[in-house]
């Protein structure tokens, strides 16, 4: 049977190693649009990072969690529809201990006034850059409330050393989590894609049974947990294929497509 809501992260599993949806990707995605299939962007990203994306796919998208599960909204207009507090003041004082704890530490931040980021973000989140790095992170937020996005990476460590480093930093009003890329995400606590995507079937009335979800990343298992299926990409960490479902084909080999494909096609037979 056809799931009522596909939701499906972006880097490293919906889009290919040069960043870009394929072709046959977004036909997948429209058909099963078109068969009345709820398509979702379930991704870390907030939806000014999103913007090429969900124009590509165009009216098939039409729900987003994202920034990790902190903001649910409508797409491609990003209206939110729910999102997890995250002042601004929490923020800036993570950013202000990790500096003083080690001045090493870099950061990309988007709040209600913007998005910075500072040199080595770049190199270290492969989705386009539209703005000009840094010095300061915080330059350029005066007046904000809300923070929509707090990445951290380090100039000697790696993402994965940072998941131990960090916490005992910034304390336990923020969680630390690992997207893939060279740096972490810091939230507030409760957000996730599995909590977000469980919010918005919720507000759709659809149960978890129904709903199908891609992913690669340590990110995504909050989603695989509340699916009744997940599939993990050939490109995925170890511990996101052995929680998957299923395993397709890697994001340059339209795995995502694939699987949607043989969805649509055992449907029409069934028809």
């Amino acid at each position: 049977m056809l799931p009522r809501l596909i939701a499906t992260d972006l880097d490293g599993t919906l889009l290919n190693s040069a960043g870009e949806v394929s072709e046959r990707t977004i036909a997948a995605l429209r058909a099963a649009h078109d068969a009345g299939v709820i398509i979702a962007f379930a991704t870390g990203r907030p939806p000014m990072v999103a913007f090429r994306e969900v124009m590509a796919v165009g009216p098939a998208v039409r729900y987003g969690v994202m920034a990790n599960g902190s903001m649910i909204c409508t797409l491609p207009d990003a209206e939110p529809l729910f999102t997890i507090g995250f002042p601004s003041t929490l923020a800036v004082e993570a950013i202000t201990r990790l500096r003083a704890h080690d001045p090493l530490f870099g950061f990309a931040l988007a709040t209600d006034r913007g998005f910075t980021e500072e040199v080595g973000f770049a190199e270290r989140m492969p989705v386009l850059h539209f703005n000009a790095t840094v010095d300061d992170v915080l330059v350029g937020h005066d007046g904000a409330t809300e923070a929509i996005k707090l990445l951290a990476f380090h100039h000697q460590h790696s993402a994965v050393e940072l998941l131990d480093i960090i916490p005992p930093i910034v304390g336990s009003d923020l969680v630390v989590s690992h997207m893939g890329a060279e740096a972490v995400e810091l939230g507030p606590v409760g957000a996730d894609k599995g909590a977000g995507l469980r919010w918005l079937c919720a507000h759709l009335e659809v149960d978890a049974a129904d709903v199908l979800v891609f992913g690669d990343e340590i990110n995504d298992l909050a989603m695989f947990t509340f699916a009744g299926r997940s599939v993990a990409m050939a490109n995925a960490s170890p511990p996101v294929r052995a929680a998957a479902t299923q395993v397709t084909e890697s994001n340059d080999n339209d795995g995502v497509a694939i699987v949607i494909e043989t969805l649509l096609a055992h449907h029409r037979d069934e028809r």
